[in-house]
């Protein structure tokens, strides 16, 4: 019991990821940027955000925001913008196109357009962290690496949980990735190769899903050796706090997703390991509490007190670096809880899946 206390939160999404400080990477020249921004009716997202992608520190690159037939005051924003700032660029998909997801269409005519070598693809509602940004995404666009993924977070207003959440399964993420066996990316912060793109033919094999867009790309083109992670402070990104309804669609619509994914057991084996333990441990020490108190043991007793003390301090602890280091205000104490919680929340999602149109998924019409 003692050797499980010290061993399983060690097992920890948490702390997965090498948190690293500084530079990294060897690109001794700047590439050439593209950022690519899909919108239907975020007229004010846009307002919002893109001031902050058009005057980041960095050249030279530029901003293309696809208009996916807005009917709100998107087009407005976006010619108002132009006028102020020469490196944005705007284009369109027609109300006509059916058949296919339009957001794969959005954003493959964005890739299309693009000037330059490397496309970042980005959000309406999500904005950099810094005027460094770009600078923090080139540091790791090195000759051997064909794309680079950042870290997203939800802006302080979100939910606890919502935060929680989206920081441990992108430490997952991360850390498989630097490890070379990227399998997901829940972020919207991703640089790719435009001719990668082009010569794998994009989006091509996963068009009709309705959504997946950074999961299919990762999981299509990441090979080992070729994927580098922007998780310093600077290239992080914020997205605006979701409403219960969209992110509660975003992870059904993920069920879907990863049916379609390749490597999926093994792209989900170490979190399903880490929670597998999780709940051991606990069990374990739950199960010599109860036998300590029927049997008035003592010794028992005192050992799961120990044990459990041990399981929370190093989990807490562990927390508290990965928080602190991706600049997240969560306080300490729910951590348990929230970590107790998402395999149920999971499992919650997987059942709204189950009883879903399965059409709901797929751009028929």
């Amino acid at each position: 019991m003692l050797l499980f206390a010290a061993l399983t939160p060690l097992c920890n999404g948490l702390r997965r990821l090498r948190l690293r400080r500084g530079e990294s990477g060897g690109q001794q020249q700047s590439p050439s940027f593209s950022i690519i921004i899909t919108a239907h009716d975020m007229a004010e997202e846009l307002e919002k955000s893109l001031p902050v992608f058009l005057t980041q520190d960095y050249k030279p690159y530029e901003v293309i925001v696809v208009n996916e037939s807005s009917t709100d005051r998107t087009e407005e924003v976006l010619k108002r913008l132009q006028s102020e700032f020469k490196n944005l660029r705007t284009t369109f998909i027609p109300q006509s196109s059916h058949y296919i997801s339009r957001k794969k269409l959005a954003m493959t005519l964005g890739v299309k357009a693009a000037h330059n070598d490397w496309i970042v693809f980005a959000e309406a509602d999500c904005r950099p962290a810094s005027a460094n940004w770009l600078t923090a995404l080139s540091r790791h666009c090195t000759p051997d690496t064909d794309i680079v993924l950042g870290y997203t977070n939800y802006e302080a207003g979100a939910k606890k949980y919502y935060r929680f959440e989206r920081l441990l399964h992108g430490c997952y993420n991360l850390h498989n990735a630097a490890k070379g066996t990227a399998y997901g990316y829940n972020g919207n912060s991703l640089a790719l190769r435009k001719a990668v793109f082009m010569n794998k033919n994009g989006f091509l094999k996963n068009l009709k899903y309705l959504r997946g867009e950074y999961d299919f790309l990762v999981n299509d083109y990441a090979a080992p050796g070729n994927t580098g992670i922007a998780i310093e402070p600077e290239a992080h990104m914020t997205q605006t706090a979701p409403s219960r309804k969209q992110w509660t669609n975003s992870h059904v619509y993920y069920m879907e997703t990863r049916k379609h994914l390749d490597n999926k057991i093994r792209g989900r084996l170490l979190f399903n390991t880490d929670h597998l333990l999780l709940y051991f441990n606990y069990l374990l020490e739950a199960g010599a509490f109860a036998y300590a108190f029927r049997s008035d043991n003592l010794p028992i007793l005192c050992t799961a007190a120990v044990a459990f003390a041990a399981t929370l301090t190093i989990r807490l602890l562990t927390a508290s670096k990965t928080l602190k280091y991706f600049r997240e205000a969560i306080p300490l104490w729910v951590i348990p809880f929230f970590e107790l919680r998402t395999i149920w929340q999971n499992a919650s999602f997987m059942v709204r899946h189950k009883l879903a149109d399965k059409q709901d998924f797929i751009r028929n019409n």
